[in-house]
C-alpha cells in the first residue's frame, strides 16, 4: 500500500459517496470499490459502513482517516525539507581554520553568511595547516581558511583576500610617533615574528620585504601564536610586521604604524575538495567569491 492507495480512501472518507469519490479522482467506480476492499483487507477492518442510502465511516475509518491525513501532511513537511537540503540551503558545514585566520574579514564574512543561510550551522575546528590539508582530504571537514598558499594536490586553493602589512611597536617605541614608516628604516630593529612553520607566506613576505629594503632582519624569537608576538613586543623585546587586520580586537600599550612602498601582502585563502558532497558548501564558496 501506497499513499496514492490512501488518498483514494481519504477522497471517499471525505465525499462518502462512491461515484463523486470516483470522479474526483478521474477513475471509473469498479477500481475505486476494489481499491477500497483492498485497503481494508490490508487492514483487517472494515473502514466504511455501506447501506444502499448512504455511505459512512466506522470507528476504525475515521481513525484511520484522522492518522492518514497527519502521515500525508508530513510526508509533504519532509518533501520541503528534503528539497531545502538538496538545495543546500540547510545542513551542516564543518569548518577549518588556523589561528591566524580569526584576525581578519573572516569571523565577519562568516557571521554575514549565517545571517543569509540561517539554516545552515557550522562546526568550527582550529588546526595547523598540514592537519587542516588531510581533515579535507579524507572528508573530515568541508573548507579550511589559511593565511599562507599551500599549493595542495586535488583541493582548490582560491584568494578571498590581501591584507597589508603594518608596523607594530611599544606605545613608547621612538617610531610609535610616526604616521608611517618605510621597511629600509627598520634594518637596526631586534623582530618578534610569526613562525615560519605556522605561516610560511606570512614569514617569507616579511623576509622578501627586508630583502628588498637591502638588510637581513635581527630575529629574536618566532611566536606560533599572533597574541604571543604582541604580547612580547609590547614588553619592548622587538617590534613585528604583521597583517594590518591585527591592529583590532586587541587593548595592549601598542601602536601600529602604516608602511608605505611595500609591495607585499598576507593573503586570506580557502581550500576546499571539488567533489565534495556537501550541497551547502557552494553556498559558502559563492558568498567568499562575492
Amino acid at each position: 500500500m501506497d499513499l496514492r492507495h490512501l488518498n483514494y480512501f481519504i477522497v471517499l472518507a471525505e465525499e462518502l459517496h462512491f461515484g463523486r469519490a470516483a470522479e474526483r479522482l478521474h477513475i471509473s467506480q469498479p477500481p475505486l470499490t476494489r481499491m477500497i476492499k483492498q485497503i481494508e483487507d490490508s487492514f483487517g477492518v472494515s473502514l466504511f459502513e455501506r447501506t444502499k442510502r448512504k455511505v459512512s465511516l466506522t470507528l476504525a475509518g475515521e481513525e484511520l482517516l484522522v492518522q492518514t491525513r497527519q502521515m500525508i501532511t508530513q510526508m509533504e513537511t519532509i518533501k520541503k525539507r528534503l528539497k531545502i537540503i538538496g538545495k543546500g540551503d540547510s545542513g551542516m558545514l564543518r569548518i577549518g581554520y588556523v589561528g591566524a585566520t580569526m584576525h581578519s574579514s573572516l569571523p565577519k564574512l562568516i557571521s554575514s553568511f549565517v545571517a543569509k543561510y540561517p539554516d545552515i550551522y557550522f562546526n568550527l575546528d582550529e588546526q595547523p595547516n598540514l592537519t587542516l590539508l588531510h581533515s579535507l582530504s579524507n572528508g573530515i571537514i568541508d573548507i579550511a581558511f589559511v593565511r599562507s598558499w599551500l599549493h595542495p594536490k586535488n583541493l582548490e586553493e582560491k584568494l578571498i583576500l590581501k591584507e597589508p602589512f603594518v608596523l607594530v611597536v611599544p606605545q613608547e617605541h621612538p617610531l610609535a610617533k610616526c604616521d608611517h614608516i618605510e621597511v629600509k628604516d627598520l634594518q637596526n630593529e631586534t623582530f618578534i615574528m610569526f613562525s615560519r612553520d605556522c605561516g610560511p607566506t606570512i614569514y617569507d613576505s616579511f623576509l622578501a620585504l627586508c630583502t628588498k629594503a637591502g638588510f637581513v632582519p635581527d630575529i629574536l624569537h618566532q611566536a606560533t601564536q599572533f597574541n604571543s608576538v604582541l604580547r612580547l613586543v609590547e614588553s619592548g623585546f622587538g617590534i613585528s610586521l604583521l597583517p594590518v587586520s591585527i591592529a583590532q580586537g586587541y587593548s595592549l600599550k601598542l601602536k601600529f604604524v602604516p608602511i608605505v612602498n611595500c609591495d607585499e601582502s598576507i593573503p586570506l585563502i580557502m581550500l576546499y575538495r571539488k567533489d565534495s558532497p556537501n550541497p551547502s558548501l557552494k553556498h559558502l564558496i559563492n558568498h567568499f567569491n562575492n
